[in-house]
């Protein structure tokens, strides 16, 4: 799940990691009525997905694939952030290693996201024309890696049902627990999203199965400062079924 996909650059923490946005304050040692914690985790989710990038940005980075076996490999990627005055798109555009490319482009705007895939033959100077992923069809691998379409566009914080469930550390890190429960059969049942108390961002989040079995464990890594800007290096997801890992590090800016 791409953290970064609303903020100022993909990779600056300036955006939805370290932003505060006026949630609603959670008291661990009153327990909140069902009802009240819909509310919560409705206004939870709806805050986070109105942040929105401040401007246009390109970035680069690395796709670091680790498959059953230990065996590894790299996907160089591109990141680009184009800005619009009513709408904005992230699209991440990886070169495979056969010599072919795919490029995922997250479209956003007053309704529903638009998720498109494009691929190109190994060799060939153009990708194919772009295919539309529906909704409830985005459990798909992106670059043969472990992030699904619908991890890196934060799919989960649009599904109806939102509800804080509890107060619990990540990362060392105080959070409120944010669940997010699928409508559809495809992919997760549910995701467990850990939202910093005190910075309001994501540091990690769960994908569970229908039996509550861990499909899938995100988490942040490491930040680098540079001159006034903070920058993530990496995010990890880890396929708990297959014992598989992917790690998306960023390229840092110099100082």
């Amino acid at each position: 799940m791409n953290p970064f996909m609303n903020c100022p650059g993909p990779v600056r923490c300036v955006g939805l990691l370290l932003l505060g946005v006026g949630l609603m304050a959670v008291r661990a040692e009153e327990p909140l009525t069902p009802a009240e914690a819909v509310r919560v985790g409705q206004s939870l989710a709806e805050e986070l997905r109105s942040l929105r990038p401040g401007a246009s940005s390109t970035n680069t980075g690395v796709l670091r694939i680790r498959d059953a076996k230990g065996r590894r490999r790299e996907v160089p990627v591109t990141v680009l952030t184009v800005v619009g005055s009513n709408d904005w798109q992230v699209s991440y555009q990886a070169s495979l290693s056969n010599g072919a490319s795919e490029t995922l482009t997250a479209r956003y705007g007053s309704g529903a996201p638009i998720y498109e895939v494009a691929r190109s033959a190994p060799g060939a100077s153009m990708a194919g024309a772009p295919k539309v992923i529906a909704p409830g069809g985005t459990a798909i691998s992106f670059a043969n890696s472990d992030f699904w379409v619908c991890d890196l566009g934060l799919e989960f914080l649009r599904w109806p049902t939102q509800r804080y469930v509890k107060d619990e550390l990540s990362n060392g890190r105080p959070c409120h627990v944010l669940e997010s429960v699928n409508p559809s059969t495809n992919g997760y049942a549910k995701v467990w999203s850990y939202i910093d108390q005190e910075f309001k961002g994501l540091l990690s989040a769960k994908g569970f199965d229908s039996r509550g079995f861990v499909i899938k464990d995100f988490s942040t890594g490491n930040f680098v400062r540079v001159k006034d800007h903070w920058f993530l290096k990496d995010i990890r997801i880890r396929d708990e079924r297959s014992d598989t890992r992917t790690e998306l590090l960023y390229t840092i800016p110099p100082e």
